[in-house]
C-alpha cells in the first residue's frame, strides 16, 4: 500500500507554514517557535533562489542540508497540522515541543538529541490516521492508539539510526505490543509495529536524485527491501494479535530539471493470517482504512 505525498511549490509550502506557526505560539512554545521560524526562514531562501534561478549556487552553500531538511521538515509539520490542529491542546503542547527540538540537520543527530524528530513521526503517523478517520489517541503510554471499526490498534514506532538497527528496534515494538496487549480488555485489540527508515537509510548526508516524479515509487523497494532483512512478522511473531509493519520513508529528493522536493513513501505489510484470526469479518476493511490513511 503506497501513497507518494503531493509535491507543492515553495511558496504553497510557506503559505502552509504560515498557520501551523500560529498554532506554535497560541500553544505558548517560544523554544519551538525559535526553531520553526529557522526552519521558514531556510525555506524562504530556497525559494529566493528558485525565483533568481540560482539553485545551482545554494547546492554548492556549506549550510545546504540544513537548508532542505528545513523543506522536508516544514512539509512534515504541514500534515502533522492537518490532522491534528483540532486535538487536544494540552497533550500538543508537550508533543510539539519535544517534536520541534534537536537540530535541523539530521546528520548532527545523537541519541540524547533525536527525540524531536521520533516524535515527529509518531505525530505524522497518528495525523494520517486521524485524517482517514480514525480516533487517535496520543500522548499517553502506548506511542498511538487507534479506534476503528470497532478494534483497538496499540501502534508501537521506532526510528532507529542505522538499518543493521531496524531488527533490533522492531523486536523491542514486538515486546512493549505483548505487554499493552496482555493489559488489554477488549477481545478484538490488535498490534501493529511502526518503523520509521528515514534516519536508518539517510544519515542526513543523502539527496535522492531522480529523473522523475515516477521514479520516486522505486523508494517503496528500500521498503521492501528492509523487511525481507528484518523477516516476516509471523515468522518472528507468534502472537496472534500482532497484524503487520508499517514503514515510513521521508527524504529530500532532488528531480530532474525540477528542482528540490520531499519525498515521503508509507508501506503497510500487515499479516493477513493474523488478521484473519482476529478480525474474520473486519480484516480486510482494516486493512482498507490503512490503504486509504497511509
Amino acid at each position: 500500500m503506497i501513497r507518494q505525498a503531493p509535491q507543492r511549490s515553495y511558496s504553497e509550502i510557506l503559505a502552509d507554514l504560515a498557520p501551523f506557526k500560529e498554532y506554535v505560539v497560541s500553544l505558548k512554545l517560544p523554544e519551538a517557535s525559535d526553531r520553526l521560524r529557522r526552519v521558514i526562514a531556510n525555506i524562504v531562501q530556497i525559494e529566493d533562489a528558485r525565483l533568481t534561478d540560482n539553485m545551482d549556487a545554494l547546492y554548492k552553500r556549506p549550510d545546504f542540508p540544513e537548508l532542505v531538511w528545513s523543506l522536508v521538515e516544514g512539509q512534515e509539520f504541514i500534515e502533522i497540522f492537518r490532522g491534528l490542529r483540532n486535538y487536544d491542546p494540552a497533550v500538543m503542547q508537550e508533543l510539539l515541543a519535544k517534536a520541534l527540538r534537536g537540530p535541523i540537520d539530521p546528520s548532527r543527530e545523537t541519541n540524547a538529541s533525536n527525540i524531536g524528530r521520533n516524535t515527529a513521526f509518531e505525530l505524522r503517523l497518528g495525523s494520517a490516521l486521524r485524517q482517514a478517520g480514525g480516533a487517535v489517541t496520543l500522548g499517553t503510554d502506548a506511542d498511538i492508539i487507534l479506534d476503528c471499526l470497532g478494534t483497538r490498534v496499540y501502534i508501537e514506532c521506532k526510528r532507529p539510526f542505522y538499518e543493521r538497527n531496524v531488527y533490533a528496534n522492531t523486536e523491542k515494538a514486538l515486546c512493549q505490543l505483548r505487554c499493552r496487549l496482555d493489559a488489554e480488555n477488549q477481545k478484538t485489540a490488535l498490534g501493529f509495529v511502526a518503523v520509521s527508515l528515514s534516519k536508518a537509510l539517510n544519515p542526513g548526508t543523502n539527496l535522492y536524485s531522480v529523473e522523475r516524479y515516477d521514479d520516486l515509487q522505486r523508494l517503496s523497494g528500500e521498503a521492501e527491501r528492509a523487511h525481507a532483512k528484518n523477516r516476516s512478522i509471523k515468522e518472528r511473531a507468534v502472537d496472534v494479535r500482532i497484524c503487520g509493519i508499517i514503514y515510513h520513508i521521508f527524504t529530500p529528493a532532488l528531480v530532474k530539471n525540477e528542482g528540490l522536493f520531499a519525498a515521503s513513501q508509507w508501506d503497510v505489510f500487515p499479516d493477513d493470517v493474523n488478521l484473519k484470526v482476529m478480525l474474520p469479518v473486519t480484516g480486510e476493511s482494516l486493512k482498507t482504512f490503512l490503504a486509504r490513511a497511509l
